[in-house]
């Protein structure tokens, strides 16, 4: 992740119009919340910050939403107290991303067949 940011960074130059900037702090958010969608839509598999998220929404019972915000609002504060920075930008996507992933996700999920049950076998859904 690291090589990449620091690759693209060294292609293009940071806007300077306030307008640019703020445009393109709402895409990242977006953009994100659209990919973190599309990966756990997929699937493949979720990272560990998703699959605790998905974990802990099917545990409790809460939203999706909900349980990714608490999530990172949780990180923002633990890394206040180890002397990070909090801006606008880190508020924004805490509270932003959990809405925009819970949004996107249904129209971005591949729905997988339910394998059939041998006979003499309870499936895990009827336990």
């Amino acid at each position: 992740m690291g090589l990449s940011a620091d690759a693209t960074l060294a292609v293009l130059t940071s806007p300077d119009a306030p307008w640019a900037r703020v445009s393109l702090l709402l895409a990242g958010v977006v953009l994100n919340g659209l990919a973190t969608a599309l990966y756990i839509g997929s699937q493949f598999g979720r990272g560990p910050r998703d699959g605790l998220m998905t974990g802990l929404a099917r545990r409790t019972g809460l939203s999706l939403r909900l349980v990714r915000t608490g999530l990172e609002v949780t990180v923002v504060l633990i890394g206040l107290l180890l002397g990070g920075v909090l801006g606008l930008g880190t508020v924004l996507y805490a509270v932003a991303i959990g809405p925009l992933a819970q949004m996107m996700l249904p129209a971005l999920t591949v729905r997988l067949p339910v394998p059939p049950v041998p006979a003499g076998r309870v499936s895990d859904e009827l336990r």
